[in-house]
C-alpha cells in the first residue's frame, strides 16, 4: 500500500513561528515549558512581543510586573536556522554563553495543539483516510489518488503546499508502508530550505528502490525497543541492510516476535495498516499569555490573532463558523467555557471579535486570564447560483457577515426570521435562525396583492371589552389609543385544541370594526374570560 507521511519537524518551534512569522528571521530557541514566562537570553527580563507592547502603550495600560525568568538549566527543544550553532539538547545557560543575542521562548501547549490540528487538516485536504500517529506526524492512504495528480512526486508537493498554506514547515515522504513513508519524510526534512522557513521538501521512494533506500539507514531509525537494539548491535549489525540479510527463521528464533517484525520491516515488508480516525468536530486555536490579563483590552489582540488563523483554515476548506466556543484558563487553573451561537455561518473576523467582546463584557471572568482557546464548529459555506439576467444581489457570504454584525449589536436571540409553528393557536409565530431562501432560477410571475394585510401584535395586548345582551363585543379598548365603539363584527370562531398539553387552547375570536374605520382581531379565553387584541388589519 502506498502511504504518504506529513512530518512537521520541531513542532513546538513550528507552532511558535506559525503564530508569529517574524520569529523565523530571528535567533530563537524553544526550551522546555518549565515556566509560563518569556525570557531574553541576556536574563535582563521578559521579552514581550512588539505588537503587545505597542497595544498596551496605545491603551495606556501599564507594563505587567516581570514574571519568573526561564531557568538556565532548561534544555533546548529546537531552534531557528538563525540561531546556529545552537543545537537541540543544549542547556539554556550554555546556549546563552555561545549566543548572547539568543531569544529563548518556552514551548506553548496551546500553540502546539493548534499546529497539530492544522497539520491534520492539511493532510485531510489531500486524502480522506488519514491517521495521526503523533502530533505533527500524519499518515495518508494514497490509493486511488493517482488520477488527481500527474505523479506521486506532484501529489507529495501538493501535500507540502497544503501544509505551508496553514503556516507549517513540512517534510513529506511517500513509500510502501507506514514505516518507510515515515523514514522518507525524515529524509526529506534534511533537505528543507534553511533560508526560507515557510517551505516544504519531499522524498518519494519507488517500490523497486525501497530495499536500497532502507539498507543505508541505521537500525535506530526503525525505533526498535532498546533491548532489541542492544542485541542486534552485539551481533555486529549496524544498518537496516545488515538486518535484512539475516535468515528469517533463525533470526525469529533468537530475537522473538519483535525481532521478526523488525526484520520484515528491514526487508520492506511492512504489514502495518493505516488506522483512519474521524475528523475533528471543532477547529481550535489557542494562546498562552505572557501575563495574567485582568482586563478585556489586552485580550482583544490575542483573540484577533486566533480568529485570523481560524479564518484562514476555514477558508482553505470552504467552510464557515456556525458556532463559537471561548475557553479562558483562569489564574487558578480552572477553565471558563462560553458558547456563542451565530445567527448565520461566517468566517469574517470583525463580527466574531465583537461577539466575543460582548460575551465577556456581559459576564466577566472571576479571575485573571492566563490562556485563551477559541474553537468553532464548521459548517459548509453557502453557495448559490445567481440569476443570469437579474440584478446582482448580495452573496450568501455577505449576507451571513451582515447577519453576524447585526447579532453582535442586538444579540443573537434578537436576529432571525419569522416562521409559522405547527400549532392550533391563532396567529402563532416563532423565530428561527435567519437563512434566506435561494433565489429561483426563473423569475416567478407577480402575485396578486391581497386587499388587507394582518399585522400581528407580539405580545397580544390585554383589552377591556363591554358586551351587549347577545354577548357580542360592543366597546373594546386596550387602555391606550387602540379600540373604540364596535360598529360591526364577525364571529365568533371557536378554537378548542391542544387539550393534551399543559397549556390548552380554548377561545372565541372576533373580527371587529370600531368607530373610525380600524379593523381589529380580538379573542376571549373561555376559561378565564380574559380579552386581548391579537392583530390589526391594514
Amino acid at each position: 500500500m502506498r502511504i504518504g507521511c506529513l512530518h512537521v519537524p520541531d513542532l513546538p518551534l513550528a507552532s511558535l513561528v506559525r503564530a508569529e512569522p517574524r520569529l523565523a528571521e530571528e535567533a530563537v530557541a524553544v526550551v522546555e515549558p518549565g515556566s509560563s514566562s518569556y525570557a531574553s537570553a541576556s536574563g535582563s527580563g521578559p521579552s514581550y512581543s512588539h505588537e503587545v507592547l505597542r497595544l498596551r502603550s496605545d491603551l495606556g495600560v501599564a507594563k505587567p510586573a516581570p514574571p519568573r525568568l526561564l531557568g538556565g538549566n532548561l534544555r533546548i527543544l529546537a531552534c531557528t536556522p538563525r540561531a546556529a550553532p545552537i543545537t537541540q539538547g543544549m542547556t539554556l545557560a550554555a546556549a546563552q554563553a555561545i549566543r548572547p543575542d539568543l531569544r529563548a521562548l518556552p514551548a506553548s501547549a496551546e500553540r502546539t495543539r493548534a499546529a497539530a490540528q492544522a497539520a491534520l487538516e492539511a493532510a485531510g485536504s489531500i486524502s480522506p483516510r488519514i491517521e495521526e500517529a503523533a502530533p505533527g506526524l500524519v499518515f495518508l492512504d494514497l490509493e486511488g489518488l493517482g488520477h488527481l495528480h500527474a505523479s506521486e512526486h506532484a501529489l507529495a508537493q501538493a501535500l507540502g503546499a497544503a501544509a505551508v498554506k496553514v503556516g507549517l514547515r513540512a517534510a513529506v515522504g511517500v513509500a510502501e508502508g507506514k514505516t518507510a513513508a515515515r523514514l522518507a519524510a525524515h529524509a526529506a526534512a534534511a533537505d528543507l530550505d534553511e533560508a526560507r522557513w515557510f517551505s516544504s521538501a519531499v522524498c518519494v521512494v519507488p517500490e523497486a528502490d525501497l530495499r536500497a533506500f532502507l539498507a543505508e539507514l541505521p537500525l535506530a531509525a526503525l525505533d526498535p525497543p532498546p533491548e532489541l537494539l542492544d542485541a542486534l548491535h552485539r551481533f555486529g549489525l549496524v544498518t537496516v541492510g545488515d538486518a535484512a540479510r539475516l535468515p528469517a527463521g533463525a533470526a525469529a528464533a533468537r530475537l522473538g516476535a519483535e525481532g521478526a517484525a523488525l526484520l520484515r520491516v528491514a526487508r520492506g515488508e511492512d504489514r502495518g495498516h493505516l488506522v483512519a480516525r474521524p475528523a475533528p468536530e471543532r477547529f481550535e486555536e489557542g494562546e498562552e499569555l505572557e501575563w495574567d490579563a485582568a482586563a478585556i483590552e489586552p485580550l482583544l489582540f490575542v483573540w484577533k490573532s486566533l480568529l485570523d488563523r481560524l479564518a484562514r483554515r476555514l477558508s482553505e476548506r470552504g467552510l464557515a463558523a456556525a458556532e463559537v466556543w471561548l475557553l479562558l484558563r483562569l489564574s487558578g487553573g480552572a477553565w471558563d467555557e462560553r458558547s456563542i451561537a451565530l445567527a448565520a455561518p461566517t468566517r469574517e473576523v470583525a463580527p466574531l471579535l465583537s461577539l466575543l467582546r460582548l460575551e465577556v463584557e456581559r459576564r466577566p471572568p472571576g479571575e485573571a486570564v492566563r490562556a485563551v482557546r477559541i474553537a468553532v464548529r464548521p459548517a459548509p459555506a453557502r453557495l448559490d447560483q445567481l440569476a443570469l439576467f437579474a440584478a446582482r444581489t448580495a452573496s450568501p457570504a455577505e449576507v451571513a457577515a451582515a447577519v453576524a454584525r447585526i447579532a453582535a449589536l442586538v444579540g443573537p436571540e434578537s436576529v432571525g426570521r419569522p416562521v409559522a409553528p405547527d400549532t392550533h393557536r391563532p396567529l402563532a409565530a416563532a423565530v428561527e435562525p435567519f437563512a434566506p431562501p435561494a433565489a429561483p432560477l426563473i423569475p416567478e410571475a407577480a402575485e396578486v396583492q391581497p386587499a388587507l394585510a394582518v399585522r400581528a401584535l407580539r405580545p397580544p395586548r390585554a383589552a377591556e371589552v363591554r358586551c351587549d345582551a347577545q354577548g357580542r363585543p360592543a366597546v373594546v379598548s386596550d387602555g391606550a389609543r387602540l379600540g373604540g365603539r364596535v360598529v360591526s363584527s364577525a364571529g365568533p370562531w371557536r378554537t378548542v385544541a391542544e387539550w393534551w398539553t399543559p397549556q390548552p387552547v380554548a377561545l372565541d375570536t372576533f373580527d371587529l370594526e370600531v368607530a373610525g374605520g380600524t379593523l381589529l382581531r380580538a379573542s376571549r379565553e373561555l376559561q378565564s374570560g380574559a380579552w386581548w387584541i391579537e392583530a390589526v388589519y391594514d
